[in-house]
């Protein structure tokens, strides 16, 4: 890919603006909560072919690397959910497992036949950070302790990715939410170029902003004499809770005495 063309698609990033929301939960069903990231959802795309300006408006996340005069010049993306108050009422022994969802962008024109396949790492965020400040010098430190590597193929590059990012989840959960770190995983030995584009929550395109799903396991005891502790409740947790956990005094019905109508002799004419 001509290094041109990269720069001019950096600058497109980096400036783009966008009408901003509140981030929202997409909904949640039985023991899975969806968080579903919009333009309030701190993401920033960096990179250190422009290391001094930051990427907080980007409609796309991602990674990228390739080799320009012997300089290994790279893109990488942070992307934070508000987790709210769920670290409070959801330990983190209780998450079955956790799912980053990305939807893939085309950017640039990459011939099929130049296309490698992908190997992407997402780390956990060790430290605090914040969109409009940060860029490639000032990126805040990650982990590669329970990263998770996802490889995309070349006839998967267009299909939605699903990242298993359970480990770090429960990290989150239990060590404090600074979001995740998206980047290439190789040494450029293997190609000249390679990236991965995805849409991010500042993308015009509603339904291919990027999603987190949690499934967690809800401890509830089957004592009626013991509180109920599901949270959040769903319409089933309720109408189990109703048939199953409260059991209202039984009420005795007395039925009503009829009384009796006793026939009426007639007098006897004498």
């Amino acid at each position: 890919m001509r290094n041109s063309t990269l720069f001019f698609v950096l600058l497109l990033v980096i400036n783009f603006s966008t009408k901003v929301t509140a981030q929202s939960f997409a909904g949640f069903s039985q023991v899975s909560i969806v968080l579903k990231a919009d333009s309030s959802t701190k993401s920033v795309l960096v990179s250190n072919l422009v290391a001094d300006r930051t990427g907080d408006q980007s409609p796309i996340i991602g990674t990228a690397a390739w080799l320009d005069s012997d300089r290994q010049l790279q893109c990488r993306s942070f992307l934070a959910f508000d987790y709210g108050m769920l670290p409070q009422v959801i330990k983190a022994e209780q998450i079955i497992s956790a799912q980053l969802i990305l939807n893939p962008l085309q950017v640039g024109n990459i011939e099929e036949a130049a296309y490698q396949p992908s190997k992407i790492a997402v780390r956990r965020v060790l430290q605090p950070w914040e969109g409009s400040l940060t860029n490639w010098l000032t990126q805040p430190s990650s982990t590669t302790e329970n990263e998770a590597i996802k490889i995309i193929p070349q006839k998967k590059k267009d299909r939605t990715v699903k990242i298993d990012v359970t480990k770090i989840v429960r990290s989150m959960f239990e060590f404090g939410n600074n979001g995740f770190m998206i980047s290439y995983k190789d040494s450029l030995a293997k190609a000249a170029f390679t990236s991965q584009w995805f849409a991010s929550g500042k993308n015009e395109n509603e339904n291919i902003r990027p999603l987190l799903v949690i499934n967690y396991e809800v401890p509830y005891q089957r004592n009626y004499d013991q509180k109920y502790t599901a949270l959040p409740l769903t319409a089933q947790d309720r109408r189990e809770m109703l048939q199953n956990y409260i059991r209202p005094e039984p009420i005795i019905e007395t039925p009503p005495v009829v009384p009796v109508n006793t026939p009426v002799k007639e007098k006897e004419n004498n």
